[in-house]
């Protein structure tokens, strides 16, 4: 036995010296974490607007805890279906009372007032008379019917949100590639410069006012770059990604498409689709519920409560029935009804206020929607960004070649950059004109 313990040691140590730690290594939690994260991302950059909203309906931990009203109120409907559970009721007298003792006014009548132990055991069922279970059931439904239209309408401003980052992003995105190209661009030519200066071409006092450009550019460069960071921070979030991570880098540019290509109808529109006012209607749709529930409440009959008992005592059994109900002579639940009416007609006063204030967003969507169609068919129709670029080049040129000065180089190159990071605001608040426009109508989401 000893033998086979000490060949056991040595095989042990020996396969010890053969296979080192590295060999039966395994990744820890936070490596195998942080490369759930890459592939994550790289699933999120690979797909369309679309796949990325229900990549994000289904990762992002606010939008699942909304979602989690809807089995709430779902159980209230359950709760209201179940019927009253029956009482049972057991009563026992077994304590005698004796004269002059623990019952003086008993005693004076004579005797003992005690006797044989008495017990009767009792149960009772209550009978809804007026329907207010069922009513209480309609109501239910309605909660929960308002509940889904709550959980639609946050989920319309959630994609609204998550698309206005996301070509938000994508509009940052153009401003650092453009920044970043004229930034390059200024560093070649600094180097020209300077070769310009050592052969007498400019000025040393030019060179000067050419790198404090530089740092003017390099500052805006800089910004850019923070802002990006900054939004693409909110877009993980909303994603329901890794909120750090390498830059994220979607295949989707802004690229100017019409209305008539997108499929907007900017002329027919209905204000029922909007989940808000429909959360809104079924709420009066409850609240006049409520109003006849009240009622019922204080009907003549609310309820009726039936019962049974058997009572035995000295060996004899009686058995018997019993009966009760409310006599509504002076509290008829008035308060109550007319507390239910005047929340009835504050619904319908508030619906009223929501129609009104849908109408006049969907009208002023539409409007900046046309407006923003209307300054980028200029663009496209003066073809000004192809030509913005051709006049920066040839500026460039004519500088680098002597044909032209200081000034008029300079003054070229800002209306470049701003030509050029104009075109990108204005592709960036069309296409989020867009979504306002298909959110107010109720277009977005499902």
């Amino acid at each position: 036995m000893i033998n086979l313990f000490i060949r056991f040691i040595i095989f042990f140590c020996f396969t010890g010296l053969l296979y080192s730690e590295e060999d039966f290594e395994i990744p820890r939690y936070e490596e195998l974490e942080a490369i759930e994260s890459l592939q994550s991302q790289a699933k999120v950059e690979s797909m369309s607007l679309a796949e990325l909203e229900e990549y994000a309906t289904n990762n992002n931990p606010l939008y699942l805890a909304a979602k989690k009203d809807l089995g709430i109120a779902r159980s209230g409907v359950l709760s209201a279906a179940i019927r009253h559970n029956p009482i049972l009721y057991f009563e026992q007298q077994f304590i005698q009372s004796k004269a002059g003792y623990s019952a003086p006014l008993i005693g004076s009548l004579g005797g003992d007032a005690g006797g044989g132990v008495e017990s009767a055991p009792k149960i009772s069922y209550e009978f809804d008379l007026s329907g207010i279970r069922n009513q209480n059931i309609k109501l239910a439904r309605q909660e929960y019917k308002t509940a889904l239209s709550n959980f639609s309408n946050f989920d319309r401003l959630f994609r609204l949100r998550l698309r206005q980052n996301y070509w938000y992003y994508l509009y940052i995105t153009n401003l650092v590639d453009t920044q970043e190209e004229v930034y390059n661009n200024y560093i070649d030519l600094l180097k020209l410069s300077r070769f310009r200066v050592s052969k007498g071409d400019i000025s040393q006092l030019e060179y000067d006012r050419l790198e404090l450009e530089k740092v003017r550019i390099e500052r805006n460069y800089r910004n850019v770059n923070i802002l990006k960071a900054r939004i693409a921070r909110n877009l993980r979030v909303l994603v329901g990604i890794d909120p750090e991570g390498r830059t994220l880098k979607f295949k989707d540019k802004l690229i100017f498409r019409r209305t008539e290509e997108l499929g907007l109808d900017l002329e027919n529109y209905n204000i029922q689709n909007r989940p808000d006012y429909q959360a809104m209607l079924s709420e009066t749709h409850r609240k006049r519920l409520e109003v006849e529930l009240e009622e019922k409440k204080g009907g003549a009959l609310p309820y009726l409560s039936v019962g049974a008992e058997l009572r035995f005592k000295t060996g004899e059994t009686f058995a018997g029935i019993f009966a009760q109900t409310p006599l509504k002579v002076f509290d008829r639940n008035q308060g109550g009804i007319l507390k239910s009416k005047e929340k009835h007609r504050k619904s319908l006063l508030k619906l009223q206020s929501k129609k009104n204030e849908i109408i006049a967003e969907i009208v002023a969507a539409k409007r900046e929607l046309l407006a923003r169609e209307e300054i980028l068919r200029e663009y496209e129709s003066m073809n000004l960004v192809e030509k913005n670029k051709q006049v920066q080049e040839k500026y460039r040129l004519a500088y680098n070649r002597g044909a032209s000065n200081l000034v008029t180089f300079l003054e070229a190159e800002r209306n470049y950059l701003s030509v050029q990071n104009g075109y990108n605001e204005q592709m960036y608040l069309y296409y989020n004109a867009i979504e306002t426009y298909r959110a107010a109508i109720g277009k977005l989401g499902k």
